[in-house]
């Protein structure tokens, strides 16, 4: 085997071994403008440091600045990929050339990552021995490409048999063309929901009129889609894995509920929260296990099941927090509470606050939001109305208005 890293890169390409391949031009350039961006940075906290700002600070900042610059700048020149006659070389900043036999290898991984890069990941033939990974940003030829396609795909080997298991149940259907066309709806049928779940959590997000409606339609999505995975008996996937060739259902499960949530967090007062706490809970777990009832496949690891209970849980306490406010058709107790203080809080949220005293069932002096119009309406030594209601579901709660 002929090695001359001192030939060109085109020269190597063309046939003698190794053939180099660096990281992609796009990636070089961003790697040296975050390096130049970063010693810009350097020399502007130097000269900081000698118009008389704080020395340590400055000259700390100055050098980590330089260090990332150097760095930056070092991985964009020296990392690359060598592709030999019988394996592959990885040479990187920082660390030891890393080199695999085409041989030692059972097969590869592609792990998606954010911004369009990818993970490579060369699993060992070697049982318990480390993989080799590195994130694939370099340029490719037909001869990478070649080889690379001569190592085995162990995603499509996992894809392929959890597809021929699926397909092998006669719950789909009596043969494998009416399980295909089954499997095929059934996908069809979660981007559907996915879609109008992602809408109406923008709508409830973003614009929640009418209210009702909204809230109703929030409420519904979970509870379908639960249905269908429970009906389905493990046609649908709530946890969307990598490789997972079931249809994904976990959007239209989650997502509504955390847009509850949010709306009874912002558009609820209510007084009795321990009952609200128990009945969450007791909801979260029983439809937790529908879920890992629907789901098989969330039973084979002892954590998943726990971590639906977290997930699902902003689910009851919305939709429960709702049901007893919207539904709660009592008169209310009316208590005239004087306004102590008031403020506006800019953030993520917007809120109209009036600071009231102790009053009726609330112990301590707190804050309520009210909303711009009535906030614009009252002044400090004002007296406003808090309407206290039983709730729908035993849970009190209260609205602050102008007094009549």
């Amino acid at each position: 085997m002929r090695s001359d890293r001192n030939l060109g890169t085109q020269a190597r390409r063309d046939g003698v071994w190794p053939r180099t391949y660096r990281l992609e031009p796009r990636w070089r350039a961003a790697l040296h403008g975050f390096g130049a961006l970063a010693l810009v940075a350097a020399v502007a906290a130097s000269i900081a440091s000698l118009r008389g700002g704080p020395p340590g600070l400055l000259v700390a900042v100055a050098l980590g600045f330089g260090a990332l610059s150097a760095y930056l700048v070092a991985v964009a020149r020296v990392e690359r990929l060598l592709l030999h006659a019988d394996g592959v070389e990885v040479i990187a900043v920082g660390r030891a050339p890393r080199r695999l036999r085409t041989d030692q290898i059972a097969g590869r991984r592609t792990i998606p990552l954010q911004y369009g890069m990818e993970k490579l990941v060369l699993e060992r033939r070697e049982r318990g021995a480390k993989p080799l990974s590195l994130t694939f940003q370099f340029e490719r030829d037909a001869a990478l490409d070649a080889w690379l396609a001569s190592i085995p795909d162990l995603d499509a080997a996992d894809r392929a048999g959890a597809e021929a298991a699926l397909l092998a149940s006669a719950e789909l259907g009596a043969d494998e063309a009416a399980r295909r066309s089954a499997l095929a709806r059934s996908h069809q049928l979660a981007r559907a929901l996915k879609g109008v779940a992602i809408g109406v959590a923008g709508w409830g997000l973003l614009f929640p009129r009418p209210y009702p409606v909204v809230i109703a339609a929030l409420a519904a999505i979970p509870l379908a889609t639960i249905a269908l995975v429970v009906a389905g008996r493990g046609r649908y996937a709530v946890e969307e894995r990598r490789n997972e060739v079931r249809p994904g259902v976990g959007v239209p499960v989650f997502a509504p509920g955390v847009v509850l949530m949010l709306r009874a967090l912002l558009d609820y007062q209510v007084v009795d929260v321990s009952p609200m706490l128990a009945w969450t809970g007791a909801g979260a777990v029983a439809l937790t296990a529908l879920l890992v009832r629907g789901d098989a496949a969330l039973r084979r690891r002892w954590f998943v099941p726990v971590l639906i209970v977290a997930l699902v849980a902003p689910y009851p306490w919305g939709a429960l927090n709702a049901a007893d406010v919207l539904l709660d058709r009592a008169p209310a107790e009316v208590h005239e509470v004087p306004v102590l203080h008031k403020h506006v809080s800019s953030g993520k949220h917007t809120s109209y606050d009036l600071r009231l005293p102790p009053w009726g069932p609330i112990a301590e002096a707190q804050e309520v939001d009210v909303g711009r119009e009535l906030y614009g309406a009252v002044e400090v030594g004002d007296v406003v109305c808090a309407h206290l209601r039983p709730g729908a579901l035993g849970a009190r709660w209260f609205v602050v208005d102008v007094c009549d």
